[in-house]
């Protein structure tokens, strides 16, 4: 019997690229609005510990310069974030495209009237129960077909 191996994480593509680009952009949405406040605060913070930052042209050039590094930092780690998010994404959405791959091929096989198609899944798949009854489907259809 031939194992069909998953060795690639890509193998549907548009589901996998669609729901990891998905995670990708609602975990940059929340860290946008989290590095938002964080800035805010940040800014009020200036205010009230500086008290003439106002008139001081020191401290305007100290809070600009302290503003920006802050803006740059977020920046970068909300697009870490995203990244870090987006190949998660990938590995999740592999570990349902897979077993999907293997049961429909294996669907395949019955419609060419191959009823001895089985499947076998990897150890902790999380379609085990649905590869379970295709094997009794199978069963039943390869016992009816010898009859």
């Amino acid at each position: 019997m031939k194992r069909i191996r998953r060795s690639y994480f890509l193998i549907d593509k548009p589901f996998q690229i669609k729901y990891a680009l998905f995670l990708s952009v609602f975990g940059g949405l929340v860290a946008v609005l989290f590095g938002a406040h964080i800035f805010y605060f940040l800014h009020e913070y200036f205010k009230v510990f500086i008290p003439d930052y106002q008139t001081n042209p020191n401290a305007i050039q100290f809070i600009l310069t302290e503003q920006r590094s802050i803006l740059i930092y977020l920046s970068i780690l909300t697009l870490l974030v995203m990244c870090l998010l987006f190949f998660i994404g990938v590995i999740v959405t592999h570990r349902m495209a897979g077993p999907v791959m293997v049961i429909r091929k294996k669907m395949e096989d019955l419609c060419g009237e191959n009823f001895s198609a089985r499947v076998h899944l990897r150890k902790g798949d999380e379609f085990r129960s649905l590869a379970d009854t295709f094997n009794e489907l199978a069963g039943h259809l390869d016992k009816k077909h010898k009859k």
